[in-house]
């Protein structure tokens, strides 16, 4: 049978809580809510799994329980009805031996009266009376008859004597039966009684598993249908980011080389020319299509569609945007490069030059990436 503690520790492990739907952290990215609410599914499946495990084990135990009382049930009918059958034997073999007893004090009592008659004379005047008839052979008679009970007597009461011993033996074996008895009653009903208690503590607990069971499944179905609402979401967005991949309506220019948003055209030429006066030339990309995007996100992530549109930017070499949501797309973002290499290192003087100037005209690195440079550091 699992022992208790197994199954209890089962449950600490089916205990693992499931997070919220939908963090609020995320509650304007689609695509990283739907990948929190998919690793809360696989927690919840998870749970499940544990969950189901322990109602496996607990319904074992549970029925080893109820075979196990079942049998002490039966032991304790048995066990009682021996105590019983003792206590009887013990209740006879008082009897007997009071009845023993009785025989002996009454038998006893006949022999003393007999000697006393014959101590007091009382017998006299029978032999008198024997005498006066010239009787010899009556008085003999009478003799051998007096010998005759008292010795019969004294043989009886030497066999009753004996025979109360055996009883008394009896009895004291009968005694201890009847303890013997009543203490492996009390043992097996001790030991039901332990059984049963644990019976209801597994029932108890195997409720709280099934309810555990069922406010998971409940929590599971309800991230499935978030989920798929979700990726109906990311669905519509793709669409769009694909339907908008042949026109855009944002204003582009191209300062230097480099295409970007028209509203930030004036501020990057300054920032190159501030550079070049410093004898430094950038050229890099800046404005994206969203269908360059996704092909950026299929050389960065990888060609499946989780890749290129539901794989974590972080988790990409190098790091990048989910299509629809880069600030390239927007023409608000440069990749720089320096003499013919992107900068890809902090430790780079290029770098350098703009970690110390960018600023001045509106541009901000994100630390992670060296030559991205942005209206808002993302």
């Amino acid at each position: 049978m699992p022992s208790l503690a197994k199954i209890v520790s089962a449950a600490v492990i089916a205990g693992v809580a499931v997070g919220q739907v939908a963090p609020a952290a995320n509650a304007d990215d689609p695509t990283a809510r739907r990948r929190d609410v998919q690793t809360q599914r696989a927690q919840a499946a998870s749970k499940l799994n544990v969950l189901r495990a322990s109602e496996s084990q607990i319904q074992q135990a549970l029925d080893e329980l109820d075979r196990n009382v079942r049998s002490k049930h039966a032991a304790v009918s048995s066990a009682s009805q021996a105590a019983d059958a003792a206590a009887a034997e013990l209740q006879n073999a008082h009897a007997r031996e009071a009845r023993a007893a009785a025989q002996v004090a009454s038998l006893r009592a006949r022999a003393v009266d007999l000697a006393i008659d014959e101590y007091e004379g009382k017998s006299a005047s029978a032999t008198l009376q024997a005498l006066r008839t010239g009787s010899l052979a009556d008085i003999e008679r009478r003799r051998e008859y007096f010998s005759l009970a008292m010795g019969d007597s004294s043989a009886n009461l030497d066999r009753l004597r004996a025979a109360r011993e055996d009883l008394l033996a009896q009895r004291r074996k009968a005694q201890r039966a009847r303890d013997q008895a009543a203490a492996r009653r009390d043992a097996v009903q001790s030991q039901l009684t332990k059984l049963s208690l644990a019976q209801r503590q597994q029932q108890q607990f195997a409720g709280e598993i099934e309810n555990k069971i069922a406010a998971t499944t409940s929590q599971s179905d309800q991230l499935a249908r978030t989920d798929a609402q979700l990726g109906a979401q990311i669905d519509s967005a793709r669409s769009t980011v694909r339907s908008s991949s042949s026109s855009t309506s944002i204003s582009l220019t191209t300062v230097r080389g480099i295409t970007v948003a028209s509203s930030i055209a004036a501020q990057l030429d300054k920032m190159l020319g501030a550079a070049e006066a410093d004898g430094f030339v950038f050229s890099g990309q800046g404005y994206r299509s969203p269908d360059q995007q996704v092909a950026v996100r299929r050389t960065n992530c990888g060609s499946s569609e989780y890749a290129m549109y539901q794989m974590p930017p972080e988790q990409c070499h190098p790091p990048t945007a989910y299509p629809g949501t880069s600030m390239h797309e927007q023409g608000l973002a440069i990749d720089f490069m320096w003499n013919g290499s992107i900068i890809s290192s902090h430790g780079s003087p290029a770098w350098q030059w703009l970690n110390s100037h960018a600023a001045s005209y509106g541009f901000y690195n994100l630390p992670s990436e060296p030559w991205h440079w942005s209206v808002n550091g993302h």
